[in-house]
């Protein structure tokens, strides 16, 4: 018997078009709090920054986690010691890419969990300010 160990493409761009409709989630539910979508899918030379907003004088640099219901736990829970450092490093870059000096910011982590069948939005929390440096 011949077993083909190959990776499977369709859950790398499923993965991908998960990740988008949370987002999508996402910034609809910060609109809908009064924050101002700067940016999307914001690209530094350090990495991407999935929202990019500003409440009152404060910018805010949001993580989005998705996960379709039943999917090994709450996905905010997928933000490593190592992620939360490169997000800072993302912010600064970004700040400075921008010339915002001295601007108030955060990093926040919108958590997204959606219904496997429908795709539907099941829970977004919002988890503000979530590295104190």
């Amino acid at each position: 018997m011949l077993i083909s160990i190959m990776p499977n493409r369709r859950s790398a761009s499923g993965n991908r078009a998960v990740g988008n409709l949370g987002e999508g989630h996402a910034a609809r539910f910060l609109r809908a709090r009064g924050y101002e979508i700067i940016g999307r899918n914001v690209k530094t030379y350090l990495g991407e920054i999935d929202i990019v907003a500003r409440k009152q004088k404060i910018l805010i640099f949001a993580e989005v986690k998705t996960r379709r219901e039943g999917n090994f736990g709450p996905p905010h829970n997928l933000i490593t010691r190592k992620k939360k450092r490169k997000l800072v490093q993302c912010a600064f870059v970004y700040c400075d890419m921008q010339g915002i000096d001295g601007a108030l910011w955060q990093i926040d982590v919108i958590s997204v969990e959606l219904y496997r069948a429908s795709g539907s939005v099941k829970k977004i929390e919002h988890f503000e300010n979530v590295i104190e440096e």
